[in-house]
């Protein structure tokens, strides 16, 4: 029997044990202050309201007209909330959130020195446990559609604490490599911000709505155009998982029609597929974002899969 893949490792790791993901691409924010959880649950799409120290929440930090300023998780601690973002969006946002705080009792401080990871995996939960008694901040948090998903703030100390992770997740679990991780996420349908998605793509064009944005929700920063294009149209493009015959195909390149060679979208991040061929993720126009649409990409044929960010999503 041939040797299992990287990718195959930590698949497997995700599927039975835990996967212990490293996210040195994330940052976080330490909010605290007596109207810390109203006044943030005000600035992003996700209902924070009734969340309790413990519970986690993934969402979206959105400007006045709807676009992603930044993906966010939010982790609920006794005395503060934790915020993790992308490490490079930061800066600005933190200037976009302190810009809104006027009269709240909050106030917005750096995770100096403290690491984050998440874990994926039927064990995440008795992860989370672990984690919080070893003085982390620590949520289940399904920012991938699988349900399964969790994201620890950990003290300083970020290679120990990752050690001490593994051996508590006990026979079966893995550390992600950033490649296997990469491939990974896309087989799954996770989008990456700065990748499959930036700050001028609405929530609704990224597929993300139904993971990250509450419609029942008050009022909050960009409502208004997040809940009408939802209510009363739709987005001109969705982001889609993909299968590809092709192993070849690159991000940028066009995706069209199998009939008369039309455009109707891109290709944003691609991998080996389990079973030959390729997966990817990319964006169709609205008309053609449907499961099994027939399309070409490369040269080769391809079909949609589906959305990205689908509950449950699962690699082909």
């Amino acid at each position: 029997m041939p040797a299992m893949t990287t990718f195959e490792l930590q698949r497997r790791a995700a599927d039975e044990a835990a996967l212990i993901h490293a996210r040195p691409d994330l940052a976080a924010l330490i909010v605290t202050g007596k109207d810390r959880q109203t006044w943030l649950n005000g600035l992003v799409t996700c209902e924070l309201a009734g969340k309790k120290s413990g519970e986690g929440i993934y969402g979206l930090a959105v400007g006045k007209t709807g676009k992603i300023a930044a993906e966010v998780v939010v982790l609920l601690a006794d005395d503060h909330l934790a915020l993790a973002l992308p490490s490079d969006r930061v800066p600005s946002m933190r200037e976009h959130l302190e810009r809104h705080l006027i009269m709240e009792d909050a106030e917005l401080a750096a995770a100096d020195g403290c690491a984050l990871f998440a874990v994926h995996g039927p064990r995440a939960a008795e992860l989370v446990a672990f984690a919080r008694a070893e003085g982390a901040d620590a949520a289940m948090v399904d920012f991938t559609g699988r349900g399964d998903a969790a994201m620890i703030l950990a003290p300083a100390g970020a290679a120990s604490f990752a050690d001490a992770l593994l051996a508590s997740a006990g026979e079966g679990a893995a550390m992600a490599t950033p490649e296997g991780w990469e491939a990974l996420r896309i087989a799954w349908g996770v989008p990456r911000f700065g990748v499959d998605f930036d700050d001028q793509t609405l929530p609704q064009e990224a597929s993300l709505e139904r993971l990250a944005v509450s419609f029942t929700k008050g009022c909050y920063l960009g409502q208004e155009t997040v809940f009408m294009l939802e209510k009363r149209g739709h987005a001109k493009k969705r982001l889609m998982r993909l299968a590809l015959d092709a192993t070849d195909a690159t991000p940028g390149v066009e995706i069209v029609l199998p009939d008369d060679g039309a455009p109707i979208g891109t290709l944003t991040s691609v991998t080996s597929g389990p079973s030959g061929g390729a997966i990817g993720l990319g964006y169709l126009k609205f008309k053609h974002a449907t499961e099994g649409a027939a399309l070409v990409v490369g040269g080769h044929p391809a079909r949609a899969l589906g959305l990205a960010a689908s509950p449950r999503g699962r690699e082909v």
